[in-house]
């Protein structure tokens, strides 16, 4: 990883390549909380990510519903009301999520120091088996999108332009 100083975009300082404080964004049923990525920070506190493709990358790691929750999903019924049935025995699921999922992903992207994602998905434990299972693949992978870029506003990192 090269440390090679360039001027702030917003403010001309110089930068310099350092580990950021560890931050989190929520979007619905998922939590997602990045530690220690490191990001180009200058003296006036002003954060970009390290290179244009940085959030790209971060975005399909944390956005993998395969990697970061129990599969398979439950299975979605209705023609107008949708519901939600056990994958396993075909209960109808609970409303309410009744518990949660946690995977924690090594980031390990060119041109940066190892970092890692937490990533934290309800849950819904089926009446009939005990089956725990996520209620869609697509509902996560949007959710953790929506959840790391609520996390970057929050950290006020910054995109190159």
């Amino acid at each position: 990883m090269a440390d090679e100083s360039k001027p702030c975009k917003a403010c001309g300082a110089g930068t310099q390549i350092t580990t950021l404080d560890t931050f989190h964004g929520v979007e619905g049923p998922v939590t997602v909380t990045v530690h220690a990525m490191p990001a180009r920070v200058c003296a006036n506190g002003h954060k970009r990510f390290l290179y244009a493709e940085f959030v790209p990358h971060l975005m399909d790691l944390v956005a993998d519903a395969g990697q970061v929750a129990p599969q398979p999903p439950a299975v979605k019924r209705g023609l107008f009301k949708k519901h939600y049935y056990c994958a396993e025995c075909n209960a109808e699921l609970p409303a309410a999520a009744t518990g949660q999922s946690e995977r924690t992903l090594e980031a390990n992207f060119k041109k940066a120091a190892p970092f890692t994602a937490t990533v934290r998905v309800a849950l819904h434990k089926c009446p009939g088996c005990g089956h725990e299972q996520i209620l869609s693949n697509d509902q996560v992978a949007d959710s953790a999108f929506k959840a790391v870029a609520h996390g970057f506003r929050a950290a006020d990192v910054h995109v190159e332009h």
